[in-house]
């Protein structure tokens, strides 16, 4: 209820000014053109909660004493940025440049129940708006005014992408609307001389030729990140200081090489999000490799080591050495005297029962493997030996 006083109380005072501004002279033959250019910081890879600073360049060919129109934006996409109880500045809307220095003020309110301000396109089920008017300061010996030939960039302000913002690589709109009954609230006000202060006109529809582009902005609403490939056994393991990537069967059954080209196997890839790997100390993709992942803008997010169970060397095959180095394990030698089983990827490879310990089960189950008996599970959920 407060919020719809304060509005309230904003378009009121915004049409107490008007009225004292618009006691105008009409006159046959002053038209004038205004050129309105709405431009975003960033138009790609937005996700929920970023917040986008939108510009607006106004070109102009008349003095303008007064403008005023709607700023309407996709409801279900974005939200205004609202500083705090008090704050009128509803999407923190900030006048510069000309409209600065010509002894002026600007004004914003929320459009949201204003039903002429919707129209056709715009109708306030998909569109929220904001309200932005500028007016000259009257001076000494007249009214301030508005003259931009090439354009400015006048007016900035700012919307979030909602939290509960879901369709994923939706596109977000704003815009200045053109239709009729939109434009019962645009209001433009102008003087032919400069030096004539005395006479203003009040312009129209039929006076007033106003041109404006819609702008565009793709939203992400999923985040950045890797997930198991869906009908695969991949395990991504982030419960540990060192974050794992195991469960790979087909590394050992199908004999499938891991590259930067068959990752794709076993993860996929959300919310934009590449990848790369990187190689393991002797030069492969087995492991102790490492899995880096990066966000749409090549910020890179997290990172993933790889563990083929049984591969303990990582040189990328199952082999007796392998069996050795779990034999070493068992014996707690000083070389694998690590704190924990998730301490080191390599002594992770050696569980390959995947029951929490290393021990003989374990190498049991590589001299099945060497034996052609079958393949090590890689889920490390206890299985051990798979039947071919």
């Amino acid at each position: 209820m407060k919020m719809i006083k304060k509005v309230a109380a904003v378009l009121f005072a915004l049409l107490l000014v008007l009225s004292t501004v618009s006691l105008s002279v009409s006159a046959e033959g002053e038209t004038g053109q205004i050129g309105i250019t709405i431009t975003a910081d960033k138009t790609s890879n937005l996700y929920p909660g970023d917040i986008v600073t939108f510009t607006i360049n106004i070109s102009t060919s008349f003095n303008y004493t007064a403008m005023r129109w709607p700023v309407m934006f996709t409801t279900k996409a974005f939200e205004p940025v609202i500083n705090g109880e008090g704050d009128t500045s509803y999407g923190n809307v900030v006048g510069f440049g000309p409209l600065d220095t010509a002894d002026s003020y600007l004004e914003s309110s929320m459009l949201k129940n204003d039903s002429e301000a919707f129209g056709g396109t715009y109708s306030k089920t998909n569109y929220s708006g904001i309200l932005i008017q500028w007016t000259g300061g009257t001076t000494g010996t007249g009214m301030g005014y508005y003259y931009q030939p090439n354009g400015y960039d006048c007016i900035t302000f700012q919307l979030r992408v909602k939290d509960g913002y879901t369709a994923n690589r939706g596109v977000g709109t704003v815009a200045i609307p053109t239709t009729s009954q939109a434009k019962k609230v645009f209001y433009y006000q102008g003087i032919t001389t400069p030096s004539d202060l005395t006479t203003l006109y009040k312009m129209n529809s039929e006076t007033c030729t106003v041109t404006a582009n819609v702008c565009k902005v793709n939203i992400i609403s999923e985040a950045a990140g890797i997930v198991p490939r869906s009908g695969t056994d991949t395990v991504i393991d982030t419960s540990h200081d060192t974050k794992y990537i195991y469960g790979m069967t087909s590394v050992v059954r199908d004999l499938v090489t891991i590259n930067q080209n068959t990752i794709s196997q076993f993860v996929t890839l959300t919310g934009n999000a590449s990848c790369t790997l990187e190689m393991n100390a002797v030069g492969t993709y087995s492991t102790g490799a490492i899995l880096h992942v990066y966000d749409a803008d090549g910020v890179e997010i997290d990172q993933y080591t790889l563990v083929v169970c049984g591969d303990v060397d990582g040189n990328g095959e199952i082999a007796l050495y392998d069996v050795a180095l779990i034999v070493s394990a068992t014996s707690n030698e000083e070389e694998w005297s690590w704190y924990g089983l998730y301490d080191h990827p390599s002594f992770l490879a050696c569980d390959v029962n995947g029951n929490g310990t290393v021990g003989s089960e374990d190498f049991n189950v590589l001299q099945l493997y060497l034996e052609d008996y079958g393949y090590p599970s890689q889920t490390r959920s206890g299985t051990g030996i798979v039947a071919y």
